[in-house]
């Protein structure tokens, strides 16, 4: 896995947006292959008990949530529900 530079450990999240294959096996890798699939527009969380990005490392990440379009009107993560309320 190529090394990714973080600047600044003062921010908790990152964003990763993307297409696959790749996201898919990225999600993987970084959940021991918790996911098997991103759809497309797909919505995947992953948490990882970490203090500093440069302690980022594979298979060490849990998954938080998994959403994908079809459960959009049935399901919204509160994450997502509070940040759509923010806007």
């Amino acid at each position: 896995m190529e090394t990714l530079m973080m600047q600044e450990n003062h921010f908790d999240s990152i964003l990763v947006v993307g297409h696959n294959p790749q996201v898919t096996e990225f999600a993987k890798m970084m959940t021991e292959g918790s996911v098997s699939k991103i759809p497309a527009l797909g919505v995947v969380a992953i948490n990882f008990d970490i203090e500093e990005w440069n302690e980022l490392e594979e298979a060490q990440g849990e998954i938080d949530f998994f959403i994908y379009p079809k459960q959009f009107k049935y399901y919204m993560p509160k994450q997502i529900r509070t940040a759509l309320e923010l806007s």
